[in-house]
Order: structure tokens, then C-alpha cells, then sequence
């Protein structure tokens, strides 16, 4: 079962006030340590991604925990990621974004008070925190950390092919309705099993057609009885 990142990322102290008290969805660093747990070793770890973002520090620290694993880590973002939602994204050896889906990426923000010398504090650890976002993607795309500090000024949304093209993700995901199957003996190809669906559609069509062609046929024969013409 995959690991789900749904909704506001969070602490661990906070979450079960958010989850337990006001009914939103959250995430925080003890669900994902938790859900590994399950997971034995050599196994693809599986996460989906449906997040608007949030605190950057327990984003960071699911980043690393995923990061260390020695298993194939994919991750899946479905819907969106946004913000820090993106920091954990980065963790995928695998990053599969859906056509439908979106990231954005931007500068962090905090809520400082106090005299100058804490508004400067503030602002060094909201450049410091920008930084170490920035070579989270630069890591993840081979790029320069300054080309995303750039993109993260100006606030930027990006399309899965965006995406793809700043390499934040590896591939877009492909639907394909054929099953997956372990049997033990062969089955008939999914594209001819579709052929042969056209073409017992197509059988049924025909023989409605010639059903009602040989029922007129019949109405026209009992008039002709009907009127002595036969």
C-alpha cells in the first residue's frame, strides 16, 4: 500500500491537534516513519503526493528519511505539490508526476517579530531556508541552486511537462488499462481480446439491422396476405 501525503505537512506535536480537534488532513514525520515500518526491505516504497505544502522543517525531515532508504523510492504526485510538498517529492530515485497534476515552488515565509536585530534573524533564516530548498531541487535536477532561487522569487506554477522539462520530475504518468497478470498459463493479448470486443459489437449491430429488415419483411408479407395480394 503506498504512503500517502495528503493535505497540510506538519510537526508531530501539532498534528493530532489539526487531525483530532479541527478535522484536517496532515501529515507529519512519525506517519511516514511508522508506514515504513510495514515495508520490508528490497520492496519498491511507493508515495503519493496531494499536498498544498507547509512547515518546511518536517518536510525536510521526511525528505531525509526516504532519501535513506535503501529501497526504490517512487514517488507519484496526483494532484498537487505545493511548497514544502515539493522538498519530499525531491526524495523519489523516481519522481512520476500525473498530466493533471501541478507543482509550485517559492520562497518561504515566516511570521517574525520584535526589534531590528530579530527582524534581521528572521530574514537570515528565511534566506538560509531558501538556500537549502534551492540545492534540494539543484540535487534533484543536476541545475545550479541559483536558477531556482530565481523561480522561487517570482513565485512559479508549474505543468507536469514543466515539471519534467526542469527535471524536478522524471516522467509523466501514463495510463494503460491493460491488467497486470501471474498466471500459469498464457491469456489471449489484451489488444486482441479489444479486437475481438469491436467485433462482437459490430455482430450485434448487424444482427439488430437484419432484425428489423426481416421483420419489416414479415409486416410486408402478412399485409399482402391481409389484402390478397399474395
Amino acid at each position: 500500500m503506498p504512503i500517502k501525503i495528503n493535505g497540510m505537512i506538519t510537526n508531530n506535536d501539532d498534528a493530532p491537534i489539526y487531525r483530532d480537534w479541527l478535522g484536517i488532513d496532515v501529515v507529519a514525520p512519525n506517519d511516514i516513519s511508522n508506514a515504513l515500518e510495514d515495508i520490508p526491505a528490497g520492496k519498491d516504497v511507493d508515495v503519493n503526493i496531494n499536498s498544498f505544502g507547509g512547515e518546511v522543517e518536517p518536510a525536510a525531515q521526511i525528505y531525509t528519511m526516504l532519501r535513506n532508504l535503501s529501497n526504490n523510492v517512487v514517488i507519484n504526485i496526483e494532484s498537487s505539490a505545493y511548497s514544502a510538498a515539493t522538498i519530499i517529492a525531491m526524495a523519489g530515485d523516481t519522481v512520476r508526476i500525473s498530466p493533471s497534476a501541478q507543482m509550485m515552488i517559492h520562497k518561504a515565509s515566516s511570521g517574525a517579530i520584535g526589534n531590528a536585530e530579530d527582524l534581521q534573524k528572521g530574514l537570515d533564516m528565511l534566506n538560509a531556508t531558501d538556500r537549502t530548498i534551492a540545492n534540494v531541487y539543484a540535487t534533484k535536477t543536476g541545475k545550479p541552486p541559483e536558477d531556482f532561487l530565481n523561480l522561487m522569487a517570482k513565485e512559479t506554477w508549474l505543468s507536469s511537462n514543466d515539471a519534467v522539462d526542469l527535471g524536478l520530475a522524471d516522467e509523466i504518468m501514463e495510463f494503460n488499462a491493460e491488467p497486470i497478470t501471474n498466471l500459469a498459463k498464457p491469456m489471449i493479448a489484451y489488444d486482441n481480446v479489444q479486437k475481438i470486443k469491436s467485433l462482437v459489437k459490430e455482430n450485434k449491430k448487424l444482427k439488430k439491422q437484419n432484425s428489423q429488415f426481416a421483420n419489416e419483411d414479415l409486416k410486408q408479407r402478412k399485409l399482402a396476405i391481409f389484402y390478397g395480394k399474395d
